[in-house]
């Protein structure tokens, strides 16, 4: 079963609340279902819903809460994990009786979860959507990669989003599960037709949460003579001042203007934006988010095999 052959259906579908990334690429899937005839219904939190409803006014939004996540960001992902493992818990056992009532409700087809291991149905077909088929753990963090194993298996299929050669993500996408199909990767930007003229020379995300963001903006900065001409994209929050860049703070479309329009993409390694990047086609340059082990692995595997 992969995105193609899911036609005239009722799909449910939810990303992952830890970064917008799996909301990015959840756009790119909710809108080829939606050109395959599917009805789709998108069950998310208000921050989530501000930005699919830019992109899509036919589908239906279903209020859902996201994961208790707290990172301590010393890059002991596995331990941070096994240290909210009581909440995740009840959350997962909550979360999967309010997909069973959306299905009801609703009278949903297929239900697609992004990374979300609460989100499936035991009366419907239910897929897991990841790129992380096994987790950048530390040797004593086992514990969590076969609950992430275990908890995968538990879905009717998984879809990897990488090729079968495993080209973006490397070994975290390489051990595919019995249930698993490689689908590729995917972006928003593939929704674009028309071409853009390259008339930005370089063009910075500061994306995620507001430290992170500032955190990237100086350290670009910091070597600014090796990207002239540059613009930054930013959330109106950081309300920075920085003399001689140009600051792009508009909606998420207008932001895909300007990336769309770029010679050169500086961003962390985050794996939304490497699929973006690949679909693009753009020369990019990543930085790792400190502590996290996944981005770390990431920046340094683009920088061989891209650069």
């Amino acid at each position: 079963m992969r995105p193609e052959n899911i036609v005239n259906q009722r799909i449910l579908i939810s990303p992952l609340n830890w970064g917008m990334g799996h909301v990015a690429r959840c756009i790119g899937m909710i809108h080829q279902l939606r050109n395959q005839g599917n009805e789709l219904f998108i069950a998310c939190d208000d921050v989530q819903k501000v930005v699919f409803e830019e992109y899509f006014e036919d589908v239906t939004f279903i209020p859902h809460s996201g994961y208790p996540f707290y990172f301590g960001g010393k890059g002991q992902f596995g331990l941070d994990l096994l240290r909210r493992m009581r909440s995740l818990s009840n959350r997962l056992k909550r979360e999967r009786i309010e997909v069973e009532e959306m299905v009801f409700t609703h009278k949903i087809d297929y239900v697609i979860s992004d990374h979300r291991y609460g989100f499936i149905s035991s009366k419907v077909p239910s897929i897991f959507m990841t790129h992380q088929v096994d987790l950048p753990l530390k040797w004593y963090e086992k514990a969590v990669g076969k609950i992430h194993r275990r908890l995968m298996l538990k879905f009717d299929v998984v879809w990897v989003l990488d090729d079968e050669k495993s080209s973006i993500a490397g070994k975290l996408s390489a051990n595919c599960p019995k249930n698993g199909i490689y689908i590729g990767p995917y972006s928003r930007f593939s929704m674009y037709e028309d071409e853009v003229e390259k008339t930005i020379d370089h063009v910075l995300i500061a994306s995620g949460p507001e430290i992170y963001a500032r955190t990237l903006i100086n350290k670009v900065l910091d070597v600014r003579e090796q990207f002239p001409n540059l613009t930054v994209i930013h959330s109106t929050v950081l309300n920075l001042s920085i003399m001689g860049v140009e600051q792009v703070t508009g909606s998420w479309k207008e932001k895909d203007r300007v990336i769309r329009a770029a010679k050169h993409v500086i961003s962390y390694s985050g794996y939304s934006t490497l699929m973006d990047c690949r679909v693009l086609d753009v020369p990019s340059t990543f930085y790792p988010t400190k502590g996290q082990a996944e981005q770390e692995y990431l920046a340094k595997r683009w920088e061989e095999k891209f650069t």
